[in-house]
Order: C-alpha cells, then sequence, then structure tokens
C-alpha cells in the first residue's frame, strides 16, 4: 500500500522544510476512494469517496508515536492502527486512499493503492493495521553507468 505525494504533498514539504513558510498539518484524514484512482494533481472534492451519510474521512494525527521509518531512511509507515467505524450502509468497493489536510475538501497531500481492494459491506469494518500506510519518496538520483 505505498503511496506517494501529491502536488500539495511536495508544496507543503519544500516549504516546510527550505522556507519554513509552511508548518505540517496536526492532523491527517483518512480518506477511502472507490472506483477512480486519485491523481496528483486532484484535490479533496474531486476524490471518488463513498457518498454515504455513514461515511467520514477518519482522524490520523501527526504526532511521533503515529509514525515510524524504521525501515528504510526514504519510507515512513503509519505506527498505530487506523480504524473506520463500522458502516451502516454498503460503501461498495474500495481500492485506493488518501492522506489530506481536512476532514472534507481540502487537499490530497498523499496517495496510495490498496494491495488488495475490498468491499465494504453494511456492519463491514475497516481497519489499516501498524506499517499498512506507508509512502515513499523516489526513486532517487541516480548517476549513469
Amino acid at each position: 500500500m505505498a503511496g506517494r505525494l501529491t502536488v500539495w504533498g511536495a508544496q507543503d514539504l519544500l516549504t516546510a522544510y527550505f522556507t519554513k513558510t509552511s508548518v505540517p498539518p496536526g492532523n491527517f484524514y483518512l480518506a477511502l476512494i472507490r472506483e477512480n484512482a486519485p491523481t496528483p494533481y486532484m484535490t479533496g472534492s474531486e476524490l471518488d469517496e463513498p457518498d454515504n451519510a455513514d461515511y467520514a474521512r477518519v482522524l490520523v494525527e501527526n504526532v511521533p508515536s503515529a509514525w515510524s521509518n524504521d525501515s528504510m531512511p526514504q519510507e515512513i509507515s503509519n505506527a498505530l492502527d487506523v480504524e473506520f467505524p463500522a458502516a451502516v450502509s454498503d460503501w461498495g468497493p474500495i481500492r485506493y486512499w488518501a492522506l489530506c489536510n481536512a476532514a472534507v475538501d481540502g487537499n490530497n497531500l498523499l496517495v496510495g493503492d490498496l494491495e488488495r481492494p475490498v468491499q465494504i459491506m453494511t456492519g463491514d469494518s475497516l481497519m489499516f493495521g501498524e506499517g499498512d500506510l506507508s509512502i515513499e519518496l523516489g526513486p532517487f538520483y541516480l548517476e549513469a553507468g
């Protein structure tokens, strides 16, 4: 489920790191996406999220204990479980995810694919366990041989 930066995520990362004109978000909001793959240029209002009244993005705190990069320096993943409440109605097939900067609309900072699409039916709950959501930077510059 490796995710990748969007144009908004790249802008926030670069301006926070180099110009200090933006600060990392205090919270992320995990969105589930149905059939239409998110692109690096989509806003949060363009995501193909379930439109059911019982669906909402889940808050993911941006605190040190929530994220880990133990294995590789260019990858970070969730260190805590992230769980959606049980669906009260059928949400349909879920194929992708996005970390957004707002509970509704906003910008997608990171987007990714599910390794295995899931069908969320009434009563189902979706949980991302430790390490299930990862974000990779790269490929990196390699000198031509």
